[in-house]
């Protein structure tokens, strides 16, 4: 297997991984929407709980949304591969002794 080969493989693995990821995130959707609008209906100045729910519940389906929007451009930027993933996932020995300009070798 060639090196570009593991990286395609790999990255559409992650690429997969990330998909799935996101379907489930959107499998917790409507619960969330229902809560949010349960208490989005409500008059603000009731209950103080109520305000508090809505606030609650506003900030857990803007996460929700944000994981899922973001698991889901992981997954698109995987998939397409390219040479910035290809130096992400299997760095050249070129460019990984740069980085670490000790000997492999040297105890001390």
């Amino acid at each position: 297997m060639s090196r570009k080969d593991a990286v395609v493989l790999a990255s559409r693995t992650l690429a997969t991984f990330f998909a799935v990821w996101a379907l489930g995130e959107v499998s917790y959707l409507p619960g969330s929407v229902h809560s949010f609008l349960r208490y989005a209906g409500q008059d603000p100045l009731s209950v103080s709980a109520s305000l508090y729910y809505r606030h609650y519940y506003l900030i857990a389906l803007s996460f929700l949304v944000t994981r899922i929007i973001g698991y889901s451009l992981m997954a698109r930027w995987l998939y397409k591969g390219g040479p910035e993933i290809e130096e992400l996932l299997l760095p050249s020995l070129e460019e990984s002794a740069a980085r670490d300009p000790s000997p492999p070798n040297s105890m001390q």
